[in-house]
């Protein structure tokens, strides 16, 4: 079948060339980056290396006219010794193709290896699904196997493997993943890689799950196809993924069929932009991309520096605050900043963005405004939504430095110099604070022994993780936004910070934590009771999945954590209310991870606030 495809292709091959005619949708599926290579680069790996003479004979064709990038060796077969040989006199780049399923044909495999690899091979074989069953009575066998492997790969080749992918794909069989057989560190072939839809739901699942395990311990290629089905529609889209990222194409010229293909120049008459790269060769294009976008933002941040320091001119600081409904609050927030002490390093002003459609914050800012001496303005966003209402008071502001604070907590009276001098200081794009909890009534004991509320502080300097940003207390560059019409995504219900602060670490900005700038939010009885912070916690989790991070390993995370957690419960009980109501709130954190990747809202509000 795959020489039938494979010269049809070459067929088709004389007709594409008429029109040269490349999909217009082709390259709509992806973004470009900005950091776009000029040619896409792909690898091209040869499977079944020493698997037999002819194999080899076929594969060694393909190398020495470079239509492969590298190989994948067969240990213990009856080409191997060959295959090895010409692999250190030719300079191949090889790695090993670990085997479970083919019998060992080579004369160096012990007659233990051989009745090992047949008992794995019987149980791999037995169904289609089980190599993802864990069979903890082969593990001991399973290690033999791979080691053996391992140690004849290093023999014939004269060093370790610093690759491996398997025959049939089974490296990524659950005893294999699960028992962590392959060294870590090393390059690991990952899952097929398909678009949505291509294949059922839970089989995308699956992979994901496996490829995240992987990633744990390895490092992979971004996409992984194999050479077949040839057509000029997929080519193209791999070459344009290829512009981008690590892609690998596995190819068998061990059949004539894509022999033939490969050695004609098949994909470089297809694709003449494509080239195929000299070896496996992996590149850190977000590491690279974000050492550039770092140093770029270094110089920006130390032209702005610059500028803010002009003779006779302060720098100046725009605190922003969004309401809804909660006018008392937000009165005491605007009294304490009325008092910020500032060194006489800086001036500041304060704007307020009513998220109210009806507006009511209106007139107690108006109020406040005739009394306060830092200057204040009023505007609304009648649109419901976090993200909007930031979004409108961002654009409204203006200075140099934008201070972001929520409307139910306060200060301290040096909050703005503290952050401003770490700013400067460690010469970054903004500067985080503690968000600390503060009760104006006596809570219920539960709540106070209990974690719900306690955030951790770092310490001074120490550059932030998005997963524990907000926006309850920050300090950031005017610029980091500007040009923005939306920095905070509304599709976010909640969750929308930390989506920003990804956003813009990923672009190279810096964020440091300030320990002593603290903000301090207050609790009133309105969330005291349970039912807030389950809903709180549900809402999290499914702002949670809408994550980019949240992949087939969180969400099976997730599916163990709920029937675990639930059995927990009852003896969380008799240690208290304040472990049982933590325990419910991880709970409720994982169910709404669950029930958002089954898109199921659980929780309709745009607001969870009392």
């Amino acid at each position: 079948m795959g020489d039938e495809m494979a010269a049809a292709a070459m067929a088709d091959l004389r007709e594409a060339q008429k029109s040269r005619h490349i999909p217009a949708d082709a390259h709509n599926e992806r973004p470009e980056g900005s950091n776009v290579r000029q040619r896409a680069m792909v690898i091209v790996n040869a499977d079944d290396w020493g698997w037999n003479d002819d194999a080899t004979i076929r594969i060694f064709d393909c190398v020495r006219r470079n239509a492969v990038s590298s190989v994948s060796a067969m240990v213990f077969m009856g080409g191997s010794a060959r295959a090895a040989a010409l692999a250190r006199e030719h300079g191949v780049d090889a790695g090993l193709h670990i085997n479970f399923t083919t019998p060992f044909t080579g004369c160096e495999a012990s007659a233990v290896l051989v009745e090992h690899q047949q008992r794995i091979s019987r149980f791999l074989r037995s169904h289609r699904y089980a190599p993802l069953l864990f069979h903890p009575l082969l593990a001991n066998a399973f290690d033999y196997v791979v080691k053996s492997q391992l140690e004849e790969f290093e023999r014939l080749y004269g060093a370790p493997a610093h690759r491996i992918d398997g025959h049939h794909h089974m490296h990524l069989c659950s005893n294999v993943l699960l028992q962590h057989l392959l060294p870590e560190g090393m390059i690991v072939r990952r899952n097929l890689s398909f678009a949505p839809g291509q294949k059922r739901r839970l089989n995308r699942w699956v992979r994901s799950v496996e490829d995240a395990l992987l990633a744990r311990r390895h490092r992979m290629t971004d996409y992984f196809f194999d050479l077949l089905p040839i057509d000029m529609a997929r080519v193209n889209e791999i070459c344009h993924l290829a512009r981008s990222y690590n892609v690998e194409i596995e190819s068998h010229p061990a059949r004539s069929g894509e022999h033939r293909f490969l050695t004609a120049g098949g994909l470089a008459e297809l694709a003449p932009q494509l080239a195929i790269a000299p070896a496996y060769l992996l590149r850190d294009r977000k590491t690279e991309e974000r050492e550039v976008l770092v140093a770029s933002r270094a110089s920006a941040i130390e032209i702005q520096s610059r500028q803010a320091d002009r003779p006779g001119q302060l720098p100046h600081i725009c605190v922003c605050i969004c309401t809804y409904k909660r006018p008392d609050p937000l009165k005491r927030l605007l009294q304490d900043l009325d008092k910020q002490v500032t060194g006489e390093l800086f001036t500041y002003s304060i704007v307020v963005a009513d998220n109210d459609p009806l507006g009511s914050a209106k007139e107690a800012v108006e109020a406040m405004a005739a009394e306060l001496k830092v200057p204040l303005k009023y505007c609304a966003e009648p649109n419901r939504g976090i993200a909007r209402a930031r979004n409108t008071v961002v654009s409204n502001a203006t200075g140099d430095y934008l201070a972001l604070i929520d409307d139910d907590e306060f200060p301290v009276s040096d909050w703005l110099l503290k952050l401003l001098k770490t700013c400067r200081q460690y010469k970054v794009d903004g500067v985080l604070g503690p968000v600390k909890r503060h009760f104006e009534h006596e809570p219920p004991q539960w709540l106070k022994k209990s974690s719900l509320y306690d955030r951790r502080v770092n310490p001074t300097g120490l550059e932030v993780n998005w997963r524990e940003s907000r926006t309850g207390n920050v300090l950031i560059r005017r610029s980091v936004v500007l040009g923005d019409p939306m920095p905070f995504r509304p599709e976010f219900r909640a969750g929308e910070d930390q989506d920003f602060f990804r956003r813009k670490i990923e672009e190279g900005c810096r964020f440091v934590w300030s320990s002593d700038a603290a903000a301090f939010e207050v609790l009133p009885p309105a969330r005291w009771s349970r039912w807030y912070y389950v809903r709180k916690a549900l809402l999290q989790g499914a702002n949670a999945a809408q994550q980019p991070d949240c992949d087939g390993r969180k969400l099976a995370k997730s599916m163990i954590a709920v029937p675990l957690y639930t059995a927990l419960l009852p003896f969380t009980l008799v240690l208290g209310q304040s472990y049982f109501m933590t325990l419910v709130v991880k709970l409720c954190d994982h169910a709404g991870k669950l029930l958002q990747a089954m898109k199921i809202n659980p929780i309709r509000e745009e607001y969870v606030s009392e």
